[in-house]
């Protein structure tokens, strides 16, 4: 079992990196991924790398400047599908779309025990803005910086959607400087 099991998410924009490796993360951790993505077959090679027609990933077709009527149809057919929305990961969406696409999943958010966005990429700024407009309604909403390596920001999202940071909200996760971190001693910590 992994730290997202049985947990559905909707990935917007994820079949650009830092998308794919998001998606094959959350996917390790145990959620269902629905992706909505303009690019189709970058979206069908994520399919198939997670097993074909059995996999945990299911594609819808949504181009980025949508109109809020389509977007709505597209998480209806997701909870209708899936029975939930615990997630939504946007990877380098401008901030109307993003409105956009929480207002369309505001009350299948509301309903999930697990409810938590995480903005990847543009509209990074924002997560405090609506981590306020949404925390009274159990929704948890970070942003992972766009300056990490892949891997990185993949980590990062599936540690904000997971139940380890259920009492995380309104963060924007920072860019990783590897080259500040401190090297590692082997031996006891010190008392």
């Amino acid at each position: 079992m992994g730290d997202v099991d049985g947990r559905v998410v909707l990935v917007v924009g994820g079949t650009r990196e830092p998308g794919p490796t998001i998606i094959d993360a959350l996917v390790a951790g145990g959620a269902g991924v629905e992706l909505l993505d303009e690019d189709a077959e970058a979206a069908r090679a994520a399919r198939r790398r997670h097993g074909g027609p059995l996999s945990p990933v299911s594609y819808r077709p949504l181009a980025p400047e949508a109109c809020a009527e389509l977007v709505r149809r597209a998480v209806a057919a997701v909870v209708a599908d899936r029975g939930v929305l615990d997630g939504i990961v946007t990877v380098g969406r401008a901030e109307n779309e993003i409105l956009t696409i929480l207002k369309a999943a505001h009350a299948p958010l509301r309903a999930s025990r697990h409810a938590a966005v995480v903005l990847v990429g543009d509209g990074t700024d924002q997560a405090p803005v609506l981590a306020r407009w949404l925390g009274d309604e159990g929704v948890r909403v970070n942003a992972v910086s766009p300056d990490q390596d892949a891997t990185d920001t993949a980590h990062a999202v599936r540690f904000l959607l997971s139940e380890a940071a259920e009492g995380v909200t309104g963060l924007q996760w920072p860019s990783a400087d590897r080259d500040a971190a401190l090297p590692r001693r082997p031996g006891p910590v010190p008392g």
